[in-house]
């Protein structure tokens, strides 16, 4: 089994892992073993579909023209009498 072993110090972990404060700032080992076939345990995460274009079918092209300062004219005319 191959496998790396390391003696590094922990500040170049802090991006990687998030270490308990009794570890920061002193030199630790590393050790790298491949896991071999995933467990049976681990339930494998289905991608969720996104929202992303799930409404593209109901969009008005006439319209989009519109979309790039409708919200500050929305404002605007709601508040300009003030």
């Amino acid at each position: 089994m191959n496998f790396i072993r390391k003696i590094t110090n922990s500040d170049a972990l802090k991006h990687i892992v998030d270490l308990p404060e009794n570890l920061r700032n002193q030199d630790v080992e590393l050790i790298i073993l491949p896991i071999g076939d995933p467990s049976p345990f681990k339930q494998a995460i289905p991608a969720s579909p996104t929202a992303k274009g799930a409404l593209k079918q109901y969009a008005n092209l006439d319209l989009i023209q519109y979309e790039q300062d409708a919200w500050e004219k929305g404002v605007q005319e709601k508040h300009e009498h003030r």
